[in-house]
């Protein structure tokens, strides 16, 4: 199957009570059967949520949906499976708001 590849970091800025946090991060490289950042830029349009809360649902559930997808037959992924599949099916069926650019695939 052909894919994108990204690297994904995430870096530790506060602890829980707001404390500076300095030097931990977690840096990883994954493969996805879609344009990830295309898609967070459709779901800009689409969501009323911060532009770093649709960046978050974005990316956390399309690698989140990968992994489902490539490990279908691991039954740890057998009943997160509908839900996740109605919860993409939803998120599809939401209308674009003004400004937007256009029509698009949104997942």
């Amino acid at each position: 199957m052909n894919s994108y590849r990204y690297r994904v970091t995430v870096e530790a800025l506060t602890g829980a009570k707001g404390e500076p946090v300095e030097g931990r991060t977690l840096s990883f490289e994954a493969a996805n059967h879609d344009d990830i950042l295309g898609i967070v830029e459709r779901m800009q349009t689409r969501l009323p949520f911060d532009s770093d809360t649709v960046a978050s649902l974005g990316v956390g559930l399309k690698l989140f949906s990968e992994v489902a997808l490539t490990q279908r037959n691991d039954p740890m992924f057998a009943t997160i499976r509908p839900a996740l599949g109605e919860f993409v099916r939803g998120l599809k069926q939401q209308p674009e708001t003004v400004g937007s650019d256009g029509p698009g695939r949104l997942l």
